[in-house]
């Protein structure tokens, strides 16, 4: 069942504290619905022995004991982001469809540990640099930083959300990651930190073309997503959602309208050749600094990531 068909079951239900099976070839019996307040549930019936299940504002989590079986039911309390709720159904249903065990509940509630804390929701919504900025550094978590170091190391070395610490670091290796538009000849550095060092590292720049909303391309809520199924590991998990939420990222439908089209990624070697501003160069007086670098002038220290 993909995510069309669960909203499309959802649409069909009228009343409140009703529900519909999502398929009777299912192996546990889970039901999509409305509960008592009309908000969207997703229903798991079974023989079961409870445990506690922490919900939040979002998702509201209920167990309800009857004659016959037990009930644990998740209820999004939102009317904005709904596709959130949906992918969260989806995953419950297409994870547990080829199940063969005895302990349903156990299996659905685990699923849910991994999916709790993306129902912490945000007030703040990044602006178009900080999509397009977090974008890259996400790339680049996915493509290099995991491949090379692993899942662990690479999310603990992921600093992106500091702003005076180099966005990753592993050991004496550092990497500064930008994203900008196709269109654009330079990168600006918001303070001394992130190129300053006295070991050798790398300047990364990711250009991207923006799109329309239905081109199928790159946008921040499906990377996330990406990477977020990737792990094995729930610590990792817990890893990599923290790091977002001190970047101030939560899931919101907004971003979907963000698409962008990847054009090229390069890595500039940089040393004390490479043209940077460095604290010992500052007079004293001088707190802050931000510049930029055109990057026509420094193709020389272009290199292999």
């Amino acid at each position: 069942m993909n995510k069309t068909e669960v909203e499309a079951k959802l649409s069909l239900i009228r009343n409140n504290s009703e529900y519909v099976r999502v398929s009777d070839n299912h192996p546990l019996e889970l039901y999509l619905g409305k509960n008592e307040k009309g908000n969207p549930t997703l229903r798991y019936n079974g023989d079961f022995q409870p445990i506690k299940v922490i919900g939040n504002a979002l998702l509201e989590i209920k167990q309800i004991r009857t004659t016959s079986y037990n009930s644990l039911l998740f209820c999004f309390n939102s009317n904005d982001n709904l596709s959130l709720f949906y992918s969260f159904c989806e995953d419950i249903i297409s994870q547990t469809e080829n199940y063969s065990g005895n302990n349903g509940y156990v299996e659905i509630v685990n699923r849910y540990n991994q999916w709790k804390k993306m129902f912490y929701g945000s007030s703040k919504l990044l602006n178009e640099n900080e999509i397009l900025g977090l974008i890259g550094e996400l790339l680049f978590l996915k493509d290099y930083a995991v491949k090379k170091y692993g899942t662990t190391v690479a999310l603990n070395g992921w600093s992106g959300p500091e702003p005076t610490h180099k966005d990753f670091s592993y050991g004496d290796d550092w990497f500064e990651i930008k994203t900008i538009n196709s269109f654009k000849n330079s990168v600006f550095i918001s303070s001394i930190e992130q190129l300053d060092s006295e070991n050798s590292g790398k300047l990364v720049i990711y250009r991207m073309e923006k799109m329309s909303p239905s081109f199928h391309g790159i946008s921040l809520n499906n990377l996330v997503g990406t990477i977020m199924e990737s792990f094995k590991l729930d610590s990792d998990r817990d890893i990599f959602i923290e790091k977002l939420k001190q970047v101030g990222y939560a899931y919101n439908e907004v971003y979907d309208n963000y698409v962008y089209n990847f054009i090229t990624m390069d890595s500039y070697f940089v040393n004390d050749k490479f043209p940077r501003i460095k604290a010992e160069q500052l007079v004293d007086g001088i707190g802050k600094v931000q510049y930029e670098i055109l990057i026509s002038l420094i193709e020389k220290f272009k290199e292999t990531l």
